[in-house]
């Protein structure tokens, strides 16, 4: 079975909600004001079963233009559109607008009716078509058909449920494989049930039981139970209508104009770049009125500095919850006039600059390939992102075109993988290149240095923590890198910098054989191995790292210098039971200012046990060789 939803669209009382009372035997006119004043006020809804295999929900629009917005929430989610246009008036104001709208919204199939024929001669009927037949010449209903009936007394109506079968078989079934989604038209509380919504099913299921979100206000419902045209399911699927029962902490501000969704997909912000179809251009900051899904959001539009004027800044007065390539329309706030569709590219970032990867984006978005759209979605990510973020901002995809997509990608080389995330290979290029400069000029200003401090390179490539790690993990797999402890070098200069650093330790090691009791800073390794007093400092720091020098209070001492005393203590130890600061003070010939913590450091490590202001034998002086 393959559902779909069909729209009406046209002038105030030219029949269109008899239309449908005729054809499914429903009045969508609900409310008592409605049927006081004759008019559809708000959105109606009736099934139409369309022979073995369709079953189509029908959307019925008010056509006052008091109520346009009413008609929008209903428009912007129909598969084809039944253009209603009364005989004995023709043409009108609305026609030409809910046309103009349709052509807007993207609706690319529809039906023309000419209603209400009983009430004129054959002559003037032809007339009125002809009229009809020069508007729709430029549209998408240019070669749709066109059916004469009457609503009263059933003229021309089993030809019209013929030809809306005809032209519902030519549409594509909606995807109810792909994540689910729906926009709320209607919000209501049923007792003994709690919060019930309805709306299309644009994408996807539903199951009972079933944990859905619900946008803008990003929280966690659950489908407690469905109904589709008043009978009770399991399940909903895509171009169904839908009535969902649900639960949850947040269902009291449920509302039009809101989004349930798969928890996986969908993006909210206040903030939205955009493609735009005009009409009738604006200045850069009027307040307008952007029409998406069921919701109507007020805010202002700006345009992008050195752009052409079709890309624009929508800066909305409450959050939108949509998904890439959403399409909408633009009002002017007063007087709403129209001023043209848009399709939605994403969330904008806080600059008034638009950057060459969303003006791809927005470019490829058009052209329908899902390969290429999903390149232009990880290419217009300033850095690597994880699947779920290229899910979230690819719209309403199939998990299978979005994988199949991938591996595509990967394979022709144009993304790969870092850890869990996906970057472009040019991002990569890019990033490495950064990479190498940086560290490349800590290299040439500090040579000494085995390399670049992790974090400050991480500051410099503004990266996230765990971003930065899996990046460090790549660069090291394809050999541009090598990392000692917390500092990061390129993979040549580490080579060289690792026989340099051997060199320096030996040379070390050779000038304090001597050294004995003395103290080591940078002026006694400048003096005892020759060194620049830059060079000594670096050579200092180099020798602390290797444990060569061995930090004593606010003094350095020769490591071997630090195990030869340890090992005349342990002699001491043999003819005493315990030691005082002023015994090993008197054993070393030092002063008390070193021998205290040269004590301290000997507890620490477990060569002393410290009682009071004595030491006893520690268990690492056993260990020590003889």
């Amino acid at each position: 079975m393959k559902y779909i939803i069909i729209g009406t669209a046209g002038h105030v009382d030219h029949g269109k909600t008899a239309l449908i009372k005729a054809l499914t035997g429903t009045d969508t006119d609900r409310l008592k004001e409605e049927k006081a004043r004759g008019i559809s006020i708000d959105l109606g809804f009736a099934s139409l079963r369309l022979g073995e295999g369709i079953t189509a929900g029908i959307v019925d629009v008010p056509g006052h233009e008091r109520f346009l917005k009413n008609m929008l929430a209903g428009t912007g989610g129909i598969d084809m559109a039944i253009l209603v246009i009364a005989a004995d008036e023709g043409v009108m104001p609305q026609t030409r607008e809910h046309l103009e709208m349709l052509e807007l919204f993207g609706v690319k199939q529809g039906v023309v009716v000419l209603s209400k024929v009983d009430k004129v001669e054959a002559d003037w009927l032809d007339l009125i078509e002809e009229d009809v037949k020069q508007l729709l010449a430029t549209t998408f209903l240019a070669k749709a058909p066109c059916c004469r009936v009457s609503a009263t007394n059933g003229a021309g109506m089993e030809n019209l449920r013929q030809v809306l079968m005809e032209e519902a078989a030519k549409l594509p079934a909606r995807d109810s494989r792909a994540p689910f989604r729906l926009w709320i038209d209607r919000s209501f509380s049923v007792k003994g049930h709690g919060a019930v919504v309805t709306g299309s099913v644009l994408s996807g299921k539903a199951k009972v039981g079933d944990v859905v979100k619900l946008y803008p206000q990003d929280s966690t419902l659950r489908v407690r139970g469905l109904e589709w045209h008043g009978e009770k399911v399991e399940q909903v699927l895509a171009g169904q209508r839908a009535a969902i029962n649900l639960g949850g902490e947040d269902t009291a501000d449920l509302a039009r104009g809101m989004v349930l969704s798969a928890p996986q997909c969908g993006l909210t912000s206040n903030l939205w770049d955009a493609i735009v179809e005009w009409r009738q251009p604006v200045a850069s900051g009027t307040r307008i009125r952007l029409h998406v899904g069921t919701g109507e959001f007020l805010g202002r539009i700006y345009y992008f500095k050195e752009q052409s004027t079709r890309y624009v800044r929508l800066m909305l007065e409450k959050s939108l919850a949509a998904g890439l390539a959403d399409r909408g329309l633009i009002r002017q706030y007063s007087p709403q006039i129209l001023l043209g569709g848009v399709t939605l590219i994403g969330p904008g970032r806080k600059t008034r600059k638009i950057s060459r990867a969303r003006l791809n984006l927005a470019k490829i978005i058009e052209t329908g390939d899902h390969v290429a759209i999903i390149y232009s979605v990880i290419d217009d990510f300033d850095c690597p992102s994880t699947g779920e973020e290229i899910r979230r901002h690819s719209g309403y995809l199939q998990e299978e075109v979005l994988s199949v997509a991938l591996n595509k990608l990967i394979a022709n080389a144009k993304i790969m993988l870092a850890g869990s995330y996906f970057l472009t290979t040019r991002l990569f290029d890019e990033i490495t290149q950064q990479l190498k400069a940086l560290v490349g000029q800590c290299h040439k200003e500090h040579p000494e240095r085995a390399g670049m401090s992790k974090e400050i390179l991480r500051q410099h490539l503004n990266l996230k923590e765990r971003v930065f790690e899996t990046m460090l993990d790549l660069w090291q797999e394809k050999g541009v890198i090598a990392i000692r402890g917390a500092e990061v070098a390129i993979q040549d200069f580490a080579a060289r910098h690792s026989d340099w650093r051997s060199d320096i330790l030996l040379k070390a090691q050779m000038a304090l054989t001597n050294i004995g009791m003395e103290p080591v800073d940078w002026q006694i390794l400048m003096r005892e191995m020759q060194l620049s007093p830059e060079k000594a400092r670096a050579t200092q720091e180099i020798l602390i790292k290797e444990g060569l020098l061995i930090r004593i209070g606010d003094l350095q001492l020769y490591s071997k210098t630090v195990q030869d005393i340890a090992l005349r203590v342990r002699s001491y130890f043999v003819d005493n039971p315990t030691i005082t600061v002023a015994e090993l003070r008197d054993l070393l010939g030092i002063s008390r200012k070193l021998a205290v913590p040269l004590l301290e450091y000997y507890d620490t490590h477990k060569y002393t046990v410290r009682e009071g202001n004595i030491r006893h034998p520690g268990p690492k002086l056993r260990e020590l060789p003889e």
